[in-house]
């Protein structure tokens, strides 16, 4: 009968079942990305700009564009649940819903979307204890002919082993009490560790594996305490450290941090966040620098940075002991080694160097030939035109010996409409870089590239506020979830959190006007000089351009600030 002409047209007529997980490989992960990730519509119709890229290592929700279609085909089938779950659930956090507390730098007592406890419960009691409960027992009745099994605590079901959501986070947010026990071992797949929690004295030990870590953001006192997560800093990408002298133990210091640097690492970058700007001159903190720049051949963009939110001490920070010396002269090598910096100004102006390094002629063969290396400067507060004598030559030593060729200035608005004075503020200081000595040797034309960004503002601050605090009456907690510290609203000046750049060329010039200290005009110059001619870079149209680089610190930094700060128990003192 199977060999009868009509079976053989029917087979003819009815095409072969093709299944969704009968695809190969590279063609179902172009199809995820592009339901997951595709690339955001720019539409400048409604004046709204997008940003295309977020900051790395930055706490992003999961909600792709299909969500909720994917999370329901992921359920379909193990296979899919394989594929989508890194996609679906790649990142968690076990301190809050969203980032608006720490963005509005809310008192910890007035809290809205940070209730750990809460969302601790949820997902490990009862989303993950419950499922592994009763997965493991309806496992344990299919497999009940076999009795050895029975009472096998190392006994795992299959959703325990592979299909569990934990599986597939690799960016986790947690507080102090997951690194005891084995809390971290349902997360297997994490590369990204962010323990936002106030330094503890408490010794955590836990039994947990994390080799594949390559980014760890902790309080400096929590990670010396916690031997897990100091074994595994040689093989980091990134640490970002909270070192805050006011709550560490003098003691000890950050000994424990700087043993793990003396032997090779694989760190590429370092995100330092100080108490305050003076502790740069602390031997602890130049001796950590020192240990991971000799030790991680990889070492390429640093970040240091002090924290704005006042806090209580709970150590006499007097018996920290400061650098006999000049600072700056230790740093600058350290500097030189870098392709990315980004610095306070009031931290630069902690540094000191020695008078002879001020007058050393620039060692420079061909600006052209230049590698791209990038400083970012950031001052909050910008409050006049010019800069400060100290300032300027400090940050002239840096950029001349280091050969920085990109100048970012991330800068705060202290007066209305201020971006005018910032550019001339950055404008003027290229051009003394160029030719502010008369000694030529001196001076520096290596610059061909600058961008300011005007990231605090009073008034843009109030608007942006004003529009959370309207979300949050109205209880719209999906647009809450994808608020972010680099988000500027609609009703905002077109400059905030925008970057405007400018290219830099140089050309001969003669004639030049002569100024004394005060600004009067004393006559011309005729020596020829190097005058930087500056050339805006068109931004593409329905697109908004921010530092990334600076965002994920600065981000990192808010986040510190707001959950691992020792916030004072009264404000009435000032």
């Amino acid at each position: 009968m199977s060999d009868s002409p009509i079976n053989e047209v029917i087979s003819l007529q009815l095409p072969p079942v093709i299944h969704l997980e009968d695809l190969p490989d590279d063609i179902l992960n172009k199809i995820f990305h592009y339901l997951c990730f595709d690339e955001p519509l720019v539409d400048s119709k409604d004046n709204v700009k997008v940003l295309l890229n977020n900051p790395p290592y930055s706490y992003i929700q999961n909600k792709p564009k299909a969500y909720d279609d994917l999370l329901s085909l992921s359920s379909t089938c193990t296979f899919l649940r394989k594929k989508l779950g890194p996609r679906l659930f790649h990142s968690l956090s076990l301190i809050r819903s969203n980032q608006v507390d720490a963005i509005l730098a809310t008192p910890k007592s007035q809290e809205l979307f940070s209730d750990k406890k809460t969302i601790q419960r949820h997902f490990l009691k009862e989303l993950i204890g419950s499922n592994i409960e009763s997965c493991g027992k309806a496992e344990l009745a299919r497999l009940s002919f076999r009795t050895h099994i029975n009472g096998d605590k190392s006994f795992k079901s299959r959703y325990q082993q592979s299909l569990m959501i934990s599986r597939f986070i690799s960016y986790l947010e947690c507080d102090n009490t997951l690194l005891r026990g084995d809390g971290l071992q349902l997360f297997p797949r994490l590369t990204a560790l962010r323990v936002l929690d106030m330094g503890s004295n408490e010794q955590f030990s836990g039994d947990y594996n994390l080799s594949k870590l390559t980014f760890l953001a902790i309080n400096a006192k929590t990670l010396i305490n916690t031997p897990q997560l100091l074994s595994a800093i040689p093989y980091l990408k990134r640490l970002d450290l909270f070192l805050d002298y006011g709550n560490l133990p003098y003691e000890v210091g950050i000994a424990p941090i700087i043993n793990q640097f003396r032997i090779a690492t694989r760190l590429t970058e370092l995100v330092l966040f100080l108490n305050n700007s003076y502790t740069i001159g602390y031997t602890g903190t130049i001796e950590l620098l020192q240990a991971v720049d000799n030790n991680s051949k990889e070492f390429k963009k640093l970040t240091i940075r002090s924290k704005r939110r006042k806090s209580e001490s709970t150590v006499d920070q007097s018996h920290w002991q400061l650098y006999n010396g000049c600072v700056g002269e230790i740093l600058l090598p350290i500097f030189q080694s870098l392709t990315e910096l980004i610095l306070d100004i009031p931290i630069l102006d902690s540094m000191k160097f020695e008078s002879e390094t001020y007058c050393l002629p620039t060692t420079m063969d061909n600006s052209q030939n230049l590698r791209t290396k990038t400083i970012t400067l950031v001052d909050q507060a910008v409050v006049g035109p010019t800069i400060s004598s100290n300032s300027r030559e400090n940050i002239g030593v840096v950029i001349r010996h280091c050969q920085f060729t990109n100048l970012s200035f991330q800068y705060g608005e202290s007066i209305e409409e201020s971006h005018i004075h910032v550019l001339k503020l950055l404008t003027d200081f290229v051009q003394w870089l160029g030719n502010g000595r008369m000694d030529k040797d001196q001076n520096y034309t290596g610059i061909r590239h600058i961008s300011l960004e005007k990231c605090w503002s009073m008034t843009d601050d109030s608007l942006v506020r004003e529009y959370i605090s309207d979300l949050i009456a109205a209880k719209n907690s999906e647009i809450l979830k994808n608020i972010y510290p680099w988000m500027s609203s609609l009703y905002n000046s077109p400059r905030y959190k925008d970057t405007d750049s400018y290219n830099v060329t140089y050309v001969k010039e003669t004639g030049v006007a002569i100024m004394d200290s005060r600004g009067y005009f004393i006559g011309l110059s005729d020596s020829e000089i190097d005058k930087a001619v500056f050339t805006t870079v068109d931004k593409k149209s329905g697109v908004r351009c921010v530092n990334l680089s600076f965002w994920s610190g600065e981000s990192s930094l808010i986040d510190f600030e707001q959950y691992s700060n020792q916030q004072r128990k009264s404000l009435l003192w000032g």
